[in-house]
């Protein structure tokens, strides 16, 4: 169960980051498919060349929040629908993680793997070579990886449990925070109405880029913690993060109702933890009525469309 939950806060961070674009700026952004690999992409690379997991995290995450600036400065300095630049940017992310790992997928080194230094290969040449005359000078490359440290120790004693949650809560705290002063209100008006905001006097070009720059931060976040949770970066593990993330939203105020706790803040969090343990039941328990695991996606998208039917068909049973 601690490792559901683990998972399930993980995940919570890249819902966080679809929040805030889908609700909160009211701004359709499929970039964190894109951006989730990136996070993962460059901690991994970071942690491999030997820089801290705080470091390698926090540019990851700013990695991934400049693919969101991207995709809201393409829309706003272009014209051009948020939905189709976002679809142009996550393509090319695909392409861009790959060029960063050099590969479409790289673990990280848990154990090191050098090799111990001989006589020879410290000193450059063979005992024998003073004895006999020998030429010496032999090149050795010491070959393998340094053991990177993580702040995961993968045991399912609480410890992971803690970090996460810590983590998760002080950036929700901040970011509560944020939206109690002008420029997080302004910032809220803007996904409700972008008019009002011009009326202002001020440019509502600025809140899609911060929008969609704070969402993918959030979202790149995740994928670095995630890396660094499961001790690899995949080229592919980002693939329908966006309907996942959505479906955790959803469930979210399902189950809130229409009390928004926090500006809607706890939605992605709560639902991300449901979104979780359903998972694992349906993978755990589905077998039994033909569920296959590959089919859980299939399911997601199928969830997300029918709630977002229902509701459109019960506001215009309202209406008339």
């Amino acid at each position: 169960m601690i490792a559901i939950l683990e998972q399930g806060l993980l995940l919570a961070l890249a819902a966080m980051g679809v929040y805030i674009s889908f609700r909160l700026v009211d701004l359709p952004d499929l970039t964190p498919d894109g951006s989730y690999i990136v996070g993962g992409a460059v901690a991994v690379v970071l942690l491999r060349s030997g820089h801290g997991w705080v470091s390698a995290t926090l540019l990851a995450a700013l990695a991934a929040g400049a693919a969101g600036f991207i995709t809201a400065l393409i829309s706003t300095r272009f014209r051009i629908h948020t939905l189709l630049a976002s679809i142009m940017v996550m393509t090319g992310l695909y392409s861009v993680a790959i060029r960063i790992m050099n590969a479409p997928n790289l673990p990280i080194p848990r154990f090191s793997t050098e090799k111990i230094l001989s006589y020879e290969q410290v000193v450059g040449k063979t005992p024998l070579d003073d004895i006999l005359g020998g030429i010496g000078n032999l090149q050795y490359e010491s070959q393998g990886m340094k053991a990177v440290t993580v702040p995961f120790n993968n045991k399912a004693d609480g410890h992971d449990l803690i970090l996460i949650a810590s983590l998760l809560l002080f950036i929700s705290f901040l970011f509560w925070l944020f939206l109690r002063t002008e420029l997080g209100t302004m910032l809220r008006g803007y996904g409700r109405n972008r008019f009002a905001v011009k009326v202002l006097g001020v440019n509502p070009n600025l809140f899609a880029l911060m929008g969609l720059t704070v969402a993918n931060f959030l979202v790149g976040l995740s994928g670095a913690l995630f890396s660094m949770y499961s001790g690899f970066a995949d080229v592919n593990m980002g693939t329908g993060m966006v309907v996942v993330c959505l479906a955790s939203v959803i469930l979210g105020e399902i189950i809130f109702g229409s009390r928004e706790v926090a500006y809607g803040l706890f939605f992605p969090i709560v639902g991300a933890v449901v979104y979780q343990i359903l998972l694992t039941l349906a993978m755990k328990y589905g077998y039994r009525i033909g569920f296959k695991p590959s089919d859980m996606k299939l399911l997601t998208a199928m969830f997300v469309v029918s709630v977002i039917a229902a509701r459109r068909l019960k506001k215009s049973e309202v209406t008339v």
